[in-house]
């Protein structure tokens, strides 16, 4: 009973404790209240010679002769009369058709797909049908939502041996797809369930399904047509029409895109080179296929972001996207990355936003396109907007660390310190040891005065990421440890050239007060891609904006106004 009141009045579950104690404590009490007042009744009645069966029943004289029935009966009228009420409030948005109904949030999550093929060596055609069931639902534009769970999330589930409810109330869904891959070689054969894990488990579809390659697509708009029918879906007409006509592929060239996209996911330098080669393949066997143009442009532009990133990388993304872009103007992914390139490379500001918006207008779900926008709303100083954007991608993608990381970012650099350290410190617990978490933790501590913690995070960033050299001097700097902070610079100085050490060298030396060094490294090309940030980063631009120079900087910039 006070589960149901609990979960259809949205209360904190400290009222069923509460209520429990009430009850289990007000039992004894009742009966010797009930005790009490019925020996003092019939004491009074033998004193008026009043007859028992001469007094006129009622409601209340009821209650008082079973005082063991009034305080939990009291309690289960209230509780009938609220649900009376909340019976009737429904059935008249039922019949309103109300907007919560309309837009109520359908969530799905498509887990890992289990390799029968009887070869373990092809894990990456595995991976890719997952992915590629997951492109294909998330990309369903409907009057009720449809949330797709990213693939980094629901791979943090592969070989699970949790029951599908506690899967899904980790992730907070209500659908959960399985799918098992029993075999390939010129046709592709799966073996799918479609459970619904809320209110109570139960599968709602169980079918295999078998397509050939040239046709794979045919075989996956038929899988998400079944989907969106067993959730109630209601799929527009372009996108009942998408379904019906799908686009067929070359075999080999999907091959090496499968490939190719299954290495870039993974997280070492060696599989994102192997995952760029495997897509120059795809593109090379078939040069009309936009999604191989667009994985590799969104590859590079991955890449451009760390220590690895070169001046030939912006150049090949931005190829990459514009051939996508010509042969297709459909697909969310492409203007994902044009959006990205004008972001980070061209720095046309306004036609980052357009195409940011028009790719999420294709495809909602596409967490990382959220992410990439909050930081681009970030730099346009619109703080709240990103904050939302960032928080719209860990939705999509609860499990990815880096949302949740730069999420704690957004949240220093809006003065919510103690919301800011919770999610630096999720990250961490997300993935042990992950770079951005530290980094995020040390900015985060340095921010809140807790010098000794950030140089610590800080540390253990570089020791595991020497890369991030520029980061710890930062910190030693900013903290008055000049003379550590030096001894980094120097080390710096001596390593190779490259757009992320030209990044770093100008937040050290701005953060050390020598300006000509650091407006020479500002001035540096090709530019690193979170460069522009020091226009709007506390940490990163220190003294700098106290230099004329900096003036110029952002007039090259030339930010949304």
């Amino acid at each position: 009973m006070t589960d149901y009141f609990i979960n259809n009045y949205g209360l904190s579950e400290t009222l069923r404790d509460v209520l429990l104690i009430i009850m289990l404590a007000g039992l004894p009490l009742a009966l010797f209240i009930s005790w009490y007042l019925s020996r003092d009744k019939k004491e009074k009645e033998e004193d008026l010679d009043i007859a028992p069966d001469k007094i006129s029943p009622n409601f209340f004289s009821i209650l008082l002769k079973r005082p063991w029935f009034s305080i939990p009966g009291t309690i289960i009228m209230i509780l009938i009369v609220l649900s009376l009420i909340r019976l009737i409030y429904r059935q008249s948005t039922d019949i309103t058709g109300s907007r919560d109904q309309i837009h109520s949030e359908v969530s799905l999550a498509v887990l890992p797909f289990t390799n029968y093929t009887g070869n373990p060596e092809q894990e990456w055609l595995v991976s890719g049908q997952q992915e590629t069931l997951i492109n294909e639902l998330s990309k369903l534009s409907q009057v009720k939502p449809l949330r797709v769970i990213s693939r980094h999330t629901v791979n943090s589930f592969e070989n699970y041996d949790k029951p599908i409810p506690e899967i899904a109330q980790e992730i907070n869904v209500n659908y959960l797809v399985e799918a098992s891959v029993l075999g390939f070689s010129d046709s592709i054969t799966l073996q799918l369930r479609l459970i619904q894990a809320i209110p109570e488990e139960s599968i709602v579809l169980a079918q295999s399904f078998t397509g050939d390659i040239p046709n794979i697509f045919r075989l996956y708009s038929n899988i998400a047509t079944q989907i969106a029918q067993k959730i109630n879906l209601d799929l527009s007409q372009e996108d009942k029409e998408k379904l019906q006509s799908p686009r067929t592929v070359n075999p080999e060239s999907y091959k090496a895109y499968l490939r190719g996209i299954h290495h870039l996911n993974m997280d070492t330098p060696e599989d994102k080179e192997k995952g760029l080669e495997y897509l120059h393949e795809a593109v090379k066997i078939d040069p009309g296929d936009p999604f191989a143009h667009a994985a590799l442009a969104l590859g590079y532009i991955e890449i451009v972001h760390g220590p690895l990133g070169t001046a030939d990388d912006f150049i090949k993304a931005e190829a990459a996207a514009n051939q996508a872009l010509k042969l297709d103007t459909t697909l969310a992914e492409i203007y994902a990355a044009m959006a990205e390139v004008y972001l980070y490379k061209l720095w046309e500001f306004d036609k980052a936003e357009r195409n940011f918006i028009k790719s999420l207008e294709l495809n909602p779900n596409l967490a990382f396109t959220h992410w990439h926008y909050a930081w681009a709303l970030y730099l346009f100083g619109r703080m709240e907007e990103g904050i939302i954007e960032n928080e719209l991608a860990q939705k999509y993608d609860p499990f990815n660390p880096n949302f949740t990381a730069h999420l704690g970012l957004l949240y220093l650099h809006d003065d919510r310190h103690e919301d800011a350290l919770r999610e630096a410190l999720k990250s961490l617990e997300i993935e042990k040891d992950y770079q951005m978490g530290y980094y995020a933790l040390g900015e985060i501590y340095l921010a809140m005065g807790r010098i000794d913690d950030a140089i610590e995070a800080h540390q253990k960033l570089v020791e595991l990421y020497p890369w991030w050299k520029w980061a710890l001097g930062k910190t030693y700097a900013i903290s008055g440890h000049l003379d550590e902070a030096e001894i980094i610079l120097n080390e710096l100085e001596k390593s190779e050239v490259s757009p992320f050490n030209a990044l770093g060298l100008t937040i050290l030396y701005g953060a050390l007060g020598r300006m000509d060094e650091a407006f020479k490294w500002l001035a540096y090309e090709p530019h690193a891609a979170w460069l522009p940030w020091v226009a709007v980063i506390p940490s990163w631009s220190n003294s700098l904006p106290d230099d004329p120079r900096f003036e110029d900087f952002l007039e090259r910039l030339n930010l949304p106004k």
